[in-house]
Order: C-alpha cells, then sequence, then structure tokens
C-alpha cells in the first residue's frame, strides 16, 4: 500500500526530520510507518525481544489492513528500521514520539512508568537538544510533570521540551484514519516547540495548537464521548425491545439527524478494546482527582458493563438453562479488523457464559486468547457444530458469508444470538433458526409488554353530543 492509493491528495510532511518512536505497539508501529511514508527518517525502538526478531525479520506483530505494506515498504527504501539501541536511535535526532503502554491501575488511574523511563532513556541518549513527543494517553498535567521528571537527567546546556501529540486512530482502520485525520492536536508549551512538531505532518491537515493540558483532556474526552454514544445505543436498543419497536430503526433514525450522526450509534454486547475502556476509567480517575462527579461517563460505565449479562440473561431466556448447554461463539476480538483481544466483549461473553456451566467454543478468523476455559477452533462450523445455540460476537466478515442450511444441519438447536448485528437475520429465519439480537428479537416471545394506561385527552362531553346528532 502507497500513499497515494490511500488518498491521491494526501502531500508529504512540511519539512522531513529524523525521527525516533519509541514502542512499536499499534500506536508506535503505525505512526512510525505512516510517518516514514510522509518522508521522515523514522527508527523505531522496541525492546521486547521477540517483538524486535519479528520486525526484522520482516514479520508483523500485530494484525493492521495496510501495516504491513508501508513497513515492508520502507524498510526496504530505508526510511524505516528498528533497533533496540535508543542511543544508535537518537544519534543526529531530535524529535522522539513515545507510543508506550500506559495501563490503568486498579484505581482506573493510568500507570506512568513505562512513559517515565522511556523518556529518561531519551533524554540520556540525546546527544542535543530534544522534543519528547506524547502520544501515549495520559492524564491532564502529565507533560510539564514529564518535562520536570527529566529535567534530572538533561546535560549541561541541553534542552528538552515535551510536547502533547495524542493519537485517534481506530484499530483495524488505523492507517486509513492516520492519513486522513479529522484533526492533528499538539499541546505545546512554547509556540517554537508546536510549530516544529506540525511540520511533522503535511501542512493542509487539519490542525489544533493549543496548551498541554488541553490536549492531553481533548484525548480523554473524545473517546469518553465515544464510549456514551455506544452505551446509549445499547440502553435505547433495551428500551425498544421492552416496547417492542425496533431498534435498528430507531438508531438510524436518531443518527440521521445532523448535530448527532450515527458513527458509533450502534447497539451491541459493548465496547472494548486497548482506549475506550481504558480512557473512560482514565477520564473518571482525573475527575476524581479534582473532585467533579463525572455523573455520564460512570453511566457509560456502568451501562456498558452491563451489556454482557443482558445478552447471557437472553440466552439463558431462549435455553432455560445455561448448564450443560453448548454454545458456539463467532469472533474473539474486540472489532473486526484486528487481533486485539484486550477487553474484548466477545471474550467476556464467552467466559461469562462458562461461568454459568455451559460448554463454549469459540472461533475467529485471526485472534486467540490464552488461558481460558473454553476451546477455540479453526473453523467456524466446527464452533457451531453440535451446539444447542451460537452466538456472534465480533462482525467478521467472513461470518455474513457463512452458509445458515449448513449451519442448520451441524448444529443442534436453532438459537442465533447475533450480538454483533452480523447476520441477515430472514436467510437464517427461512431455514428455520431462531435469531435474536440486541433490541430486537424478545418482546412477543418473552416479555409482555405492560405500560401505563393511556389516557385519552378528549372532552367526553363534546364526544356525547357528537354521538347523539
Amino acid at each position: 500500500m502507497t500513499l497515494n492509493e490511500l488518498d491521491p491528495n494526501v502531500a508529504a510532511a512540511a519539512r522531513p526530520m529524523r525521527v525516533c518512536v519509541v514502542g512499536a505497539g499499534y500506536v508506535g508501529l503505525t505512526a512510525a510507518a505512516c510517518l516514514a511514508e510522509l518522508g521522515h527518517t523514522v527508527r523505531c525502538v522496541e525492546t521486547d525481544p521477540a517483538k524486535l526478531a519479528t520486525l526484522s525479520a520482516g514479520g508483523m506483530p500485530i494484525h493492521e489492513p495496510g501495516l504491513s505494506e508501508l513497513v515492508a515498504n520502507h524498510r526496504g527504501s530505508g526510511r524505516l528500521t528498528f533497533t533496540s539501541d535508543v542511543v544508535e536511535a537518537m544519534e543526529d535526532t531530535a524529535v522522539a514520539l513515545l507510543c508506550v503502554a500506559t495501563p490503568p491501575r486498579l484505581d482506573g488511574e493510568p500507570d506512568l512508568r513505562q512513559l517515565g523511563h522511556a523518556a529518561i532513556e531519551v533524554v540520556i541518549a540525546a546527544n542535543s537538544d530534544v522534543v519528547l513527543v506524547v502520544k501515549s494517553t495520559v492524564p491532564p498535567g502529565s507533560c510539564e510533570a514529564l518535562e520536570l521528571l527529566v529535567g534530572g537527567y538533561t546535560a549541561d546546556g541541553q534542552r528538552v521540551s515535551v510536547v502533547s501529540n495524542p493519537e485517534f486512530l481506530r484499530e483495524s482502520e488505523a492507517v486509513w484514519d492516520f492519513f486522513n485525520p479529522d484533526r492533528v492536536v499538539i499541546g505545546a508549551g512554547r509556540a517554537d516547540v508546536g510549530e516544529l512538531i506540525a511540520q511533522l505532518y503535511p501542512a493542509r491537515w487539519p490542525l489544533l495548537v493549543c496548551d498541554r493540558r488541553s490536549a492531553e483532556l481533548i484525548k480523554y474526552a473524545s473517546n469518553t464521548f465515544l464510549a456514551m454514544k455506544i452505551s446509549f445505543a445499547n440502553e435505547v436498543a433495551a428500551l425498544a425491545e421492552a416496547l417492542g419497536a425496533e431498534a435498528g430503526n430507531v438508531l438510524a433514525g436518531v443518527g440521521l439527524d445532523g448535530r448527532i450522526g450515527g458513527a458509533f450509534l450502534t447497539p451491541g454486547p459493548g465496547f472494548g478494546g486497548s482506549c475506550l475502556p481504558k480512557d473512560l476509567s482514565g477520564f473518571i480517575a482525573v475527575a476524581d482527582s479534582v473532585n467533579q462527579p463525572a455523573f455520564l461517563a460512570r453511566a457509560t460505565q456502568r451501562v456498558n458493563d452491563g451489556a454482557r449479562e443482558a445478552l447471557v440473561n437472553k440466552l439463558e431466556a431462549t435455553l432455560g438453562c445455561l448448564s450443560g448447554r453448548q454454545i458456539g461463539v463467532l469472533g474473539l476480538a474486540f472489532k473486526p479488523g484486528t487481533n486485539d483481544v484486550r477487553h474484548s466483549p466477545a471474550v467476556g461473553l464467552a467466559e461469562a457464559l462458562v461461568a454459568r456451566g455451559a460448554t463454549v467454543r469459540a472461533h475467529d478468523p485471526v485472534a486467540s486468547v490464552s488461558g481460558t476455559l473454553f476451546e477455540q477452533v479453526v473453523d467456524p462450523y466446527d464452533a457451531a457444530s453440535g451446539a444447542d445455540a451460537l452466538v456472534v460476537a465480533t462482525a467478521w466478515p467472513v461470518y455474513r458469508r457463512l452458509a445458515p442450511k449448513r449451519l442448520r444441519e451441524v448444529m443442534g438447536g436453532t438459537i442465533v444470538l447475533d450480538a454483533a448485528d452480523a447476520l441477515d437475520a430472514h436467510t437464517f429465519a427461512a431455514v428455520g433458526f431462531d435469531v435474536y439480537g440486541v433490541g430486537r428479537g424478545l418482546p412477543t416471545l418473552f416479555a409482555p409488554v405492560l405500560w401505563r394506561p393511556l389516557e385519552w385527552m378528549v372532552d367526553t362531553g363534546a364526544v356525547d353530543t357528537l354521538v347523539t346528532q
């Protein structure tokens, strides 16, 4: 994949530079490859020996569409190299992107130890002034604190500046998102440093330069709002199901409002992955630190926590009891297009079914999970074989192409719970399946719709007069 294949209007960076990228995870590896595509010379530092060996051999440690082509292209061009040596990576380099993990602690606050360690290593390795660009998600005030931290490790006359440049990449669409940004946010303490980092990107890209705390909070607030939309969609779906309405129609109608938009307004098993759960917890923790209640964020978290249980309860309602039942689960990644299973609703759902006494066979086209109590198989039909019920938990395209007749032949039961809205329900129903989803499928079968008596605002005297005329 080349830059022109992604978007023929994408220009090169405003100023080609030598750049060090610390961390070859989802964010770091994407940033390194895409910056090389923009014309920079990038050295990517990775300390995990297994991951470094994979990259050095031309392999890919993650599944991200389009990324392997970019990495291969620029390893060949010499603009992208991988190393474990920070000193080598920082030679004649004044800009270092910090893309290390900031996992949540038990209290929801991010663990910044890896970030601090990486920053100190870079400053010690640098042979001149250096700008540390924090791509990792951090609480407001972190860049300022990091600048103070590394100040104790600078050489005489060396100046270190820390900039916030949060990423807004969606897993499975990260390469596209990098080259087609809604905005590039740069939070800097000095105008000249902000201008330098802005030159990493093409001049025509939408740019917001602001203070560091605002930039840091933009990332938290953005992901919290997206999480709220998903939880709102699940709450509307539950209400639609209770009232006998069609959740898909309701949410489509809501999303057509230009002030709202349809993105992320889809019900399902809840949100997962490395960003939304972590950043929502981080937002709440930041709010706690300054005695702010964060009512909406907390409600979003509660709704998401209940999404998995609602699906398990729905299966129990259809089957009568889950103990001793065999359930097939299709999908383990938290979303299609990635092998990331961190905080995956699909994995959580499979584990919850096992906890209720079910035997679970699961399939995913690229993702796998270690240390589970459920079986993982290499073919979706094997997951469905003999199953009393089949759950589609991740909307992989391969599941849309499954043959309903063949599934009906291999399954022991007729229940299909399409939690990811991946199937054509009418096609499956036509061969004898009972298909349920999130926000549809249950009202008339399992729960009568009850509401208060409706009071008709009619002038009974006027009606009597009409009747007698």
